[in-house]
């Protein structure tokens, strides 16, 4: 059964979209992800079979991005 987490996040340049893919393409588990940059909190969605919101907030907090989970 696949979950979908989503968080608001500091990815709102092309550098920031670069960092959090290469670390998100590595991750097994993730299904698919997209970042909303229309939106303000600029939205991470990512769909996943195994993956926490603790992993994923972890994962992208040493590369050095802002994650939260967003209600």
């Amino acid at each position: 059964m696949r979950n979908v987490l989503v968080f608001r996040t500091n990815i709102n340049s092309d550098q920031r979209i670069h960092r959090a893919a290469c670390r998100l393409c590595k991750l097994r588990g993730i299904c698919r992800w997209s970042i909303d940059l229309e939106d303000c909190d600029c939205v991470l969605r990512i769909e996943t079979e195994s993956l926490t919101e603790s992993d994923i907030i972890r994962l992208l907090t040493k590369a050095g991005l802002q994650c939260t989970v967003l209600n």
